[in-house]
């Protein structure tokens, strides 16, 4: 027994640490560092290639060099673009948030009762297809007949056209699409937050006096800063990637007045057959999208804590 109880105490000796096989490692990454290049690395290549090429006679390719990106440049329709993507951004990115976020708090901090109900109704239109989307409210904006024209002239307005046939309003009436149909993702976002705020803080904050607005706009909100930098990001990408309800309700026009990136690039690449404008118009959505996604980075402070870079 005094045997055994030496042995108990004395100090355990150090093992050899085994480190890892770092061909074993290597093996893991290959199959994503395969669908990377594959799918995502090669592709961007060849396009960036492809922009430095033009049309040259007889339809033969012929290298540019920097023409394609000069032309596209000093070509208003692409600042026609930029505002139209710049108004979409600026309008739908806080919007979606704000309705999502007021849909989500009456949702789950007021509702006891058919609670899934409305979760589904207001997620629905997210995974409706844009086809069915388009149709419907080609319909509501048509003239004469349609339910937007109806309450426009209860307040004494008639319109001749529909709101995306004219100029002056084809935009923001995509825009308003855009917002009812994605809505419904912003407010499950801040549903999955809110679900998993800390009750200790809603009870402390509560204990402290804190209630109704003053709970929501001084504790909830800012605890619900993640979901609405993710939301802003996905906002940025999804603004730029912005192509099926454009083309099926307007297809740009009328006049490129609801033209944007994917419907440009479109028309140049397989209506005008210029491949070369068509490559250096998405090699600068690209640029515009990683210096857009970098910058708000940087702003909304998504960096790594110091406790997670010393695990990393």
């Amino acid at each position: 027994m005094q045997v055994e109880a030496l042995r108990a105490v004395e100090p355990a000796v150090a093992r050899p640490r085994v480190r890892p096989d770092r061909s074993l490692v290597y093996l893991f990454a290959l199959p994503a560092v395969l669908l990377f290049t594959v799918f995502i690395a090669y592709p961007i290549l060849w396009v960036a290639g492809q922009s430095l090429y033009g049309r040259g006679e007889a339809g033969a390719a012929t290298f540019a060099g920097l023409a394609n990106y000069t032309a596209i440049v000093s070509d208003p329709a692409f600042w026609t673009v930029v505002v139209n993507m710049t108004l979409w951004g600026v309008i739908t990115i806080p919007v979606q948030m704000l309705i999502g976020g007021l849909l989500a708090y009456f949702i789950e901090r007021h509702t006891t009762t058919f609670r899934g109900f409305f979760r589904t109704m207001f997620f629905l239109p997210v995974v409706t297809s844009v086809s069915v989307v388009s149709l419907v409210w080609v319909q509501i904006y048509a003239p004469y007949y349609g339910i937007a024209q109806e309450y426009l002239k209860q307040v004494g307005i008639v319109m001749s056209t529909s709101p995306i046939g004219d100029p002056s309003t084809a935009i923001y009436a995509l825009i308003l699409v855009n917002i009812w149909q994605w809505t419904g993702f912003s407010m499950l976002m801040y549903i999955a937050g809110i679900a998993n705020l800390p009750s200790e803080v809603l009870d402390a904050a509560r204990v402290d006096g804190a209630s109704g607005w003053r709970l929501a706009v001084h504790v909830i909100v800012p605890m619900l800063a993640p979901a609405t930098k993710s939301l802003a990001l996905l906002g940025v990408i999804g603004t730029l990637q912005t192509f099926p309800i454009v083309h099926l309700m307007t297809g740009g026009g009328p006049n490129r007045a609801s033209e944007v990136f994917g419907t440009y690039i479109f028309k140049q690449s397989f209506v005008l057959g210029d491949t070369g404008s068509g490559a250096a118009l998405s090699v600068i959505v690209l640029v515009i999208a990683l210096v857009l996604s970098l910058a708000q980075i940087v702003m909304l402070g998504a960096r790594l804590t110091p406790a997670e870079r010393e695990r990393a």
